[in-house]
């Protein structure tokens, strides 16, 4: 057990492009008594097109809510930290790169998730929700990610379509597979990922199918912490689990539009 929490689950995965293993991301998740913490640094080297380096902290609700992401964000030389959080249905944004801050906010309702760069918000959003095989759920988004590491709102749509077993380094591993889309653009341009019973993503694909690998889990150790990450832990928490659905239904609202403004300090000024 940590100064902080008590450790569920840490891991690492490498990630590849074009089919070439080209980095790796070492994360971990804790239980605090504020909910859940997950940590984690992510690094690309070529021959990945964009090499870069990620480090991230998120503060999680009781419930899996997001409440809070810090992102530090390396590109040779050059940095970029990235705050965001939420306050009173909303999700404030400060970005602050090269001698500029950025700020952002808006709307943040109570189906909206969070999608950042780590497989770790995809256990996230599986904590929050109830999948059979068949079912899918469409949720309003807030996505973070290059070049500002700022919001972009989406709906996102979930598909649970199948059930197998997924060979890992540690044993073959009953997983279920899911495809992820941003309706109403095609799944072609979306990704796929099998993940466990607890929610944690084993192998990713880039589009529907396996053809294109992504990420894939080569470590992994869980801790003492009980109980496993989910649904005992949602259920355990009093918190509502929002079961699948088979059809089609309409989407709540996105979130407002977000409003961004610009401020220009001196480096090493004040914030």
């Amino acid at each position: 057990m940590s100064a902080i929490g008590s450790l569920l689950a840490a891991g690492r995965y490498v990630i590849f492009n074009a089919g070439r293993e080209c980095g790796e991301e070492r994360w971990e998740i804790l239980a605090t008594p504020e909910g859940y913490l997950v940590t984690g640094e992510q690094e690309v080297v070529p021959p990945h097109p964009f090499p870069n380096r990620q480090e991230y902290r998120g503060t999680l609700g009781p419930d899996w809510r997001p409440a809070k992401l810090e992102i530090l964000w390396r590109v040779g030389e050059r940095r970029l930290r990235a705050t965001h959080r939420t306050e009173g249905g909303m999700w404030r944004v400060r970005i602050e790169y090269g001698g500029q801050v950025r700020e952002q906010e808006g709307d943040f309702p109570d189906l909206c998730e969070v999608e950042y760069g780590t497989h770790l918000f995809n256990t996230v959003m599986l904590a929050r929700r109830d999948f059979q095989i068949g079912g899918e759920h469409e949720f309003p988004v807030l996505r973070i990610g290059p070049p500002l590491m700022a919001v972009s709102p989406e709906r996102m749509l979930y598909r649970c379509v199948e059930q197998g077993s997924v060979e890992t380094p540690f044993g073959a591993v009953t997983a279920k597979r899911y495809v992820v889309s941003l309706p109403p653009g095609p799944e072609e341009q979306g990704y796929s990922f099998w993940a466990d019973e607890d929610g944690l993503v084993l192998e990713s694909y880039e589009g529907p199918d396996r053809s294109r690998p992504w990420m894939r889990l080569v470590e992994l150790r869980r801790g003492d912490a009980a109980p496993p990450l989910w649904p005992v832990t949602m259920a355990a928490s009093g918190a509502r689990i929002e079961t699948c659905r088979r059809a089609a239904r309409p989407l709540r609202a996105l979130p407002g539009p977000f409003i961004s403004v610009m401020t220009v300090r001196e480096e090493g000024g004040p914030p």
